[in-house]
């Protein structure tokens, strides 16, 4: 499909209007039109721009980045005073464009760019900083993720090895810098949970152990070529000295001051709504990760409704199989089946390899487009195999020096049954996030500050709603596949549960995993991980039920109306084509792109439905 700028779609869309017979704008009320696009435009890309560079050892190069309301990455008091600034610049900037004299694409890029900083400045509020390490993400994580792809770069010239070097000094800076804070956090009244820091001190003892095994050493193995064998053999040595002296002792020191000088002062309570600011800071990741104004209490009430009427279906599906016990037996029966569960990781790894080809053969039927980009299946380092999901997706950097990764965990087979593997694939991959996240870095119609970000709730949602659309696509052929898939409605169901009660209404860690046994079959170990994440992440775990059921909401209404006339093809690709919408927006969008449909063909559909809210049953229950 061709790419166009908004310019460019501004011109057309109006070429098209005098074709018609509709008057054209005088002259220069177009000129000054378009060059309010232009304006927008050029203001939207220089903001991405000085974004990197707040940011500069997170670049390849030139790379573009995506970034979160509040950089990750700038954790030092300069570096966030001038991120603040930067935001409320960029903020006045825009208000000088007027917004009335723009396009329709160019008012959504508009109105998203200025919720996007206005949500940013409103983060500066809290104190991320004070808290940046966790088991499950944050720089000591990325920076060995990114391993791989960095240390074979730099053994390809010397440019690159020095590049990789700077990059290497501006994390260590950041590491002593995470210890400053950590001290600060403390001593303002701002400690991470207990449980956080003791789940943290294995990994971190992993990175930083000086042997062969070490992922910063296994990524040297391999070269990207290119300058002859005395020059590499030159980088190697100095790449080595760099990770012995300089990388793997940063990673010790970050885990002997959590063991020695940390442990003893985290705190014993698990909320954030324990910290000072802590009610409002969670109400704020609330309405991040949701794009809504309900509020924790309604969140919480909207997640217990549906994780019933999820068990409730679950239990039907049950009904519908020849077994003759509970949920938990039903689980327990397929562990012991031979036909649902693997042998060892090789035969796992097939299993997801397999389904890869079956699923691109039978997605054309649902989706009219998909990205030029591939992904690669690896198995999840040693060092993370206790805190990673079976099934998790890293997307590509976005100048393609990164692959994006499928990454597969292979330890505990016996707690992976193979009823839970189609679900997976289809949120992680195809339809899922690959496919959401590839669609939309690759068009390049649209600026980079949308390519490369989005609502929470749209991604987690559309991943979700991906995961139900197995039988449509002929893959989920037995009841077993089904009952994966509603498991995994049900776990995103009581994460926002768990996520409210813990951090909003002051669960204990106990509560949660009581509460999350009560609710599905599930080991101790996968429990523990699934509420231990949800301490460590506040707000995450809201996104996919309210995204999910938004969106399957969405697709109802269009049905209802359209009757005979809906195209579910057509439907995936207007969700999907203008990025990472947040939800308030899709939904308007949706809408008149179905009143667009119905009027524009002959005859009526039957009268429209309102789209449901988070707390209305999904479309499952009414078929």
């Amino acid at each position: 499909m061709a790419r166009y700028s908004h310019l460019t779609l501004l011109v057309l869309s109006t070429s098209a209007l005098w074709g018609c017979g509709a008057p054209a704008p005088p002259p220069a009320q177009a000129a000054d039109s378009g060059a309010r696009v232009e304006r927008l435009g050029a203001l939207v890309e220089r903001y991405w721009d000085e974004s990197a560079a707040l940011e500069p050892w997170y670049s390849w190069g030139a790379a573009d980045l995506a970034f979160g309301a509040t950089p990750g990455g700038n954790i030092a008091p300069q570096t966030l005073a001038d991120s603040l600034a930067l935001e409320r610049r960029y903020l006045e900037e825009l208000a000088a464009v007027p917004r009335s004299t723009l396009d329709a694409g160019s008012q959504l890029t508009y109105d998203l760019f200025r919720r996007g900083r206005l949500l940013a400045v409103e983060g500066f509020t809290y104190p991320y900083e004070l808290l940046p390490v966790n088991p499950y993400e944050g720089m000591p994580q990325q920076f060995a993720l990114m391993a791989p792809a960095a240390e074979r770069l730099a053994l390809s010239s010397a440019k690159e090895f020095d590049d990789w070097r700077t990059r290497t000094e501006r994390f260590l800076g950041w590491m002593n810098q995470a210890v400053v804070n950590l001290r600060e956090g403390v001593r303002r009244g701002y400690s991470l949970p207990r449980p956080l820091v003791e789940k943290s001190l294995p990994q971190l003892k992993a990175l930083g152990e000086d042997t062969p095994a070490n992922v910063f050493y296994q990524s040297m193995r391999g070269s990207a070529g290119g300058t002859g064998t005395a020059e590499q053999a030159r980088l190697s040595a100095a790449m080595t000295a760099v990770i012995s002296d300089r990388i793997l002792p940063s990673y010790r020191a970050l885990h002997d001051f959590l063991q020695r000088e940390y442990l003893p002062r985290a705190r014993t309570s698990v909320a954030l709504s324990a910290l000072p600011l802590g009610e409002s800071w969670y109400a704020y990741l609330a309405k991040r990760f949701t794009d809504g104004t309900l509020g924790p209490a309604q969140l919480h009430a909207a997640g217990t409704a549906e994780v019933e009427r999820a068990r409730q279906r679950l239990t039907a599906l049950l009904a519908e199989t020849a077994f003759a016990g509970n949920a938990p037996g039903f689980m327990d029966h397929m562990r012991h089946d031979p036909r649902f569960s693997f042998n060892g990781a090789p035969q796992l790894t097939g299993a997801y390899q397999d389904l890869k080809s079956q699923v691109a053969s039978a997605s054309p039927a649902s989706f009219s487009a998909f990205p030029r980009a591939d992904f690669a299946l690896r198995t999840v380092e040693p060092y993370r195999e206790s805190v990673s999901e079976p099934l998790s997706y890293r997307p590509r950097a976005p100048n393609g020096i990164v692959t994006a990764v499928l990454y597969v965990n292979t330890a505990q087979l016996d707690l992976q049954p193979a009823t839970g593997l189609i679900s997976q694939y289809l949120r992680e991959a195809v339809p899922g996030h690959h496919y959401q996240i590839e669609l939309q870095r690759e068009e390049t119609r649209i600026p980079r500050f949308r390519r490369f970000g989005g609502s929470p709730a749209f991604i987690a949602g559309w991943g979700l709603y991906a995961a139900t659309l197995g039988e449509e696509l002929g893959l989920y052929r037995a009841a077993e596949d089904k009952f994966g898939a509603l498991s995994a409605q049900i776990l995103c169901a009581a994460g926002l549960v768990i996520d409210t009660g813990v951090h909003a209404q002051g669960w204990t860690r106990q509560q949660a995993l009581d509460y999350l046994h009560a609710q599905m079959p599930i080991d101790d170990s996968v429990a523990a991980e699934s509420v231990d994440r949800i301490i460590a992440l506040p707000g995450e775990a809201l996104a996919c039920t309210v995204g999910f059921l938004k969106i399957q909401g969405l697709r109802t209404l269009a049905q209802q109306k359209l009757g005979a006339r809906f195209d579910v093809r057509a439907f995936h690709a207007e969700v999907l084509q203008d990025g990472a919408l947040p939800l308030d927006m899709l939904e308007s969008k949706l809408k008149r792109w179905v009143e667009e449909v119905s009027s524009s063909r002959a005859g009526t559909g039957p009268e429209a439905a309102p789209v449901p809210a988070v707390d209305t049953p999904a479309a499952s229950d009414r078929r």
